[in-house]
């Protein structure tokens, strides 16, 4: 926590705050109350101007949003605070017993100890940095698939027709799944991923259970499935299901797949786009990324600096905590907020730039979270989004924008993305 690195691994010192009060003091003060409305206008400006004026904000439905860097990288291991359980999450959002509730309680994701490690273990091993840079021959292999039909067109949506099928393909490897399950399985996780973002409302609950039916249902279909795949020695279910049965039940089991099936496509579709269209719309040498491997790892980590596919991390506090003179009451739900983090001036210099040479990057940046909740699958993450950027500029080496690049929905949770239409 004491020093971050640059692009090349140099240390650089932090600028860092006095620490967080551990008890509340006469002079602090109520967090600002600022609407759901006015933050997912212009997430990026309503941030930034609120940042400014306190490390924290509350909105008007009693989320405490944590904006500064310091305070949200400090409360990822402050003791004070928590992930929130999934069965209280569920509760807090109104969503009834059933499949998703069911997910909400039982995923890693939203576990915590001693629940959290042995549902976590056995997809640690399966994402392990040497077994991602393992398949990256297979993801470049996938990714020149779905280009292929490009070739005779003048302009393609590159969401539906790239950054949307991909995720699902490697992950039905991963998981030693057939790869025509791809595109329906990826449907229902388009339908259930709002249940993990606050910003999400009550009118998508039977959407989001719908999802989430299926989605278990298939993983469950994997499970069963995966002891005669095991014997005849075919993919990585049997493996997977190896893995878990001796440590979980079924029901831990099944929500852990979901968990992965989702956690692999919706995030990872995200950014895909997100990296090809900050690339192209800010002048990056564009033909450089197909042959220079270091330049693409350091556009990908400008892009998830820039604009994160996952705008915040969850947290409940357990007590009283005091940021900077304002308090965030205990009891309530934090969401400490990487969108606005990793914008901070006191932690990037000229932090709305979008620079690929930038000299301030982290070690480990929190646009995958931190601790022992760390996303998993950010080597996997980073070996797409590297290979999609290579594979396209080396058969589209004049690609360009057609209109604007695309603006990324949200500002918690899961962000999405509707299109991104390209020429060259």
């Amino acid at each position: 926590m004491g020093r971050r690195s640059g692009g090349r691994g140099v240390p650089i010192p932090l600028k860092r705050k006095p620490p967080l009060s551990q008890n509340p003091t006469p002079q602090t003060s109520r967090l600002p109350v600022v609407s759901h409305m006015e933050l997912d206008e212009n997430p990026h400006e309503a941030l930034r101007r609120w940042r400014a004026a306190a490390p924290a904000i509350e909105r008007d439905d009693g989320v405490c949003i944590v904006l500064r860097a310091d305070g949200v990288e400090d409360l990822l291991f402050d003791p004070r605070t928590r992930q929130l359980d999934g069965a209280t999450y569920a509760a807090i959002r109104g969503i009834p017993q059933g499949a998703l509730h069911d997910l909400l309680s039982t995923s890693m994701l939203l576990s915590n100890a001693p629940h959290h490690k042995p549902r976590r273990a056995p997809m640690s091993r399966m994402m392990s940095t040497r077994a991602v840079e393992a398949m990256r021959p297979l993801i470049r292999s996938l990714a020149e698939s779905l280009i292929d039909g490009f070739e005779d067109e003048e302009q393609v949506e590159l969401v539906s027709r790239f950054a949307a099928p991909l995720p699902p393909l490697v992950i039905s490897h991963v998981l030693g799944a057939p790869a025509k399950d791809a595109p329906e399985f990826s449907r229902w996780v388009y339908q259930v991923s709002p249940a993990f973002s606050a910003a999400s409302s009550a009118q998508d609950i039977p959407l989001m259970i719908e999802g989430a039916e299926n989605l278990t249902r298939y993983a469950q279909e994997l499970l069963d499935r995966a002891p005669s795949a095991a014997e005849g020695g075919a993919g990585l279910s049997g493996l997977l299901a190896s893995l878990f049965v001796g440590e979980l039940s079924q029901a831990e089991a099944k929500a852990q797949l979901a968990t992965v099936i989702l956690g692999g496509s919706d995030t990872t579709r995200t950014a895909i786009a997100s990296v090809v269209a900050l690339t192209l719309a800010n002048g990056c040498p564009w033909n450089d990324f197909a042959s220079d491997p270091e330049l693409t790892a350091a556009a990908v980590s400008e892009a998830l600096r820039f604009d994160p596919p996952v705008g915040s991390v969850p947290r409940f506090s357990l007590e009283d905590i005091v940021l900077d003179g304002f308090i965030i009451p205990a009891g309530r739900m934090v969401s400490l907020s990487t969108l606005s983090a990793l914008r901070d001036p006191d932690r990037f210099a000229d932090p709305n730039r979008f620079d690929i040479h930038r000299a301030d990057q982290p070690r480990w940046p929190i646009a995958f979270g931190g601790g022992v909740h760390r996303c998993l699958g950010e080597a996997l993450a980073r070996a797409e989004l590297e290979e999609c950027l290579m594979a396209l500029s080396r058969r589209f080496p004049t690609m360009r924008l057609m209109g604007p690049a695309p603006r990324l929905r949200g500002y918690s949770g899961i962000r999405g993305v509707d299109e991104l239409r390209v020429a060259w």
